[in-house]
């Protein structure tokens, strides 16, 4: 298994799915490309060549709900994941899919509906991308790069899709959710741009890879309005167990500094002892989470 927060990034711009209103009309997005080991549920499609000056070329993916095609006035909420090549397809993932297109599906049943993004990591640049500062001792080292990717996702990402589909754009209505050094970039979306990122989710979040920078951030940045989810698993990193107490541990103090700012209600918090570090935990988390983050419930 690859060594813990290196996720490999996918090689990788959106007609049709637009329907009427905003983004008809708007060409580049194709059908996703199933392969014959995908494992994609529902309607999924592709925007290739995403990129800006900071930021080399992936594709961008958007999940449909089931009522898209059957509703032509109606919009829906928006969920961004990072890591987008591990989020629908086991086949372009290196160790399983979190399976929210199969989560959102049976969400949809229950009467939630969102439209899903996925933005695949950036490969070797992923540390740099998702962490809000420098750590040259990190194992693929730099960092300090989250500014310029939450701009990436508010200036590049974001646009294309509320451009091409029915989205509800405002911020009460868009989710940024991620796992590892995604629940560290997460955080950081929701804290430093809350005017777009109303909510988030924090998955297992490695602020070990920081210094504490994470935790001071959340205990002294603006607090913003939103809900937010956090968890974590007693087995995130059992081969090195100082790493595996600092998950535990911080996580545990993320939830606890928010609870004590007076986030409340907004607040859910989930901690099990026995989860690893790995998307088959993220996958068994995200149907509450996902539900807490786009209903309160």
């Amino acid at each position: 298994m690859p060594r813990q927060d290196q996720r490999p990034g996918v090689p990788g711009l959106p007609p049709g799915p637009g329907g009427a209103g905003r983004g008809a009309g708007v060409t580049g997005w194709r059908p996703y490309p199933r392969r014959a080991d995908s494992t994609v549920t529902g309607e999924l499609w592709q925007l290739d060549g995403v990129g800006d000056a900071q930021h080399a070329p992936r594709p961008v993916l958007v999940w449909l709900p089931p009522s898209y095609h059957a509703e032509s006035r109606r919009r829906y909420p928006v969920v961004y994941f990072h890591d987008g090549q591990n989020v629908f397809d086991a086949a372009t993932s290196y160790s399983g899919e979190w399976g929210a297109d199969e989560t959102l599906s049976a969400l949809a049943e229950q009467g939630t509906e969102a439209i899903a993004v996925g933005i695949p990591n950036g490969g070797d640049r992923r540390f740099h991308e998702y962490s809000p500062v420098e750590n040259t001792d990190y194992p693929q080292g730099g960092g300090g790069g989250a500014e310029a990717y939450v701009a990436f996702l508010t200036g590049t990402v974001k646009p294309a899709v509320d451009a091409a589909f029915r989205t509800r754009p405002g911020a009460d209505d868009t989710v940024v959710i991620g796992s590892s050094m995604g629940g560290v970039i997460s955080l950081h979306a929701w804290l430093t741009r809350p005017d777009v990122f109303g909510h988030a989710g924090i998955m297992s979040p490695a602020f070990w890879t920081n210094a504490g920078f994470s935790l001071r951030q959340a205990q002294q940045a603006p607090l913003p309005a939103g809900r937010v989810w956090v968890d974590i698993g007693g087995q995130e990193s059992p081969e090195f167990p100082d790493r595996m107490r600092a998950y535990w541990d911080e996580a545990h103090t993320l939830a606890d500094t928010l609870r004590a700012r007076g986030l409340g209600k907004r607040l859910r918090f989930q901690a099990d002892p026995a989860a690893p570090h790995h998307e088959s935990a993220w996958a068994a988390r995200l149907p509450a989470a996902l539900r807490f983050l786009l209903t309160g419930r």
